[in-house]
């Protein structure tokens, strides 16, 4: 959209923050305070990832990677939702929409 202006939440990861990284200019990063998993829903989504498949043995990169596609396929929206809904966050995002 010609003129829309967007704003992109990023945690403090060092990969975030590439001094070669090129950001349009309607675009703004905004990054969350250090060490602060609670303000990024998807950490627990990761977490949740991560153990089921971190601590096992896998012949191949091949076989990790088809491991986590199985994983990911048995996520359910509800199953998603309970992971990553924060309360005060659906509760902020509905009065931003009212």
């Amino acid at each position: 959209m010609p003129g829309a202006t967007g704003a992109l939440i990023l945690d403090n990861g060092q990969f975030h923050k590439a001094k070669k990284l090129s950001v349009p200019s309607n675009v703004e990063l905004t990054f969350l305070p250090p060490y602060s998993p609670e303000l990024n829903p998807v950490e627990r989504l990761w977490q949740d990832l991560k153990d089921q498949v971190a601590f096992d043995l896998y012949e191949s990169l091949a076989a990790l990677r088809q491991e986590v596609r199985s994983a990911v396929a048995t996520y359910t929206e509800k199953a998603v939702a309970s992971l990553t809904g924060y309360e005060y966050l659906a509760n902020a995002a509905d009065a931003l929409s009212s």
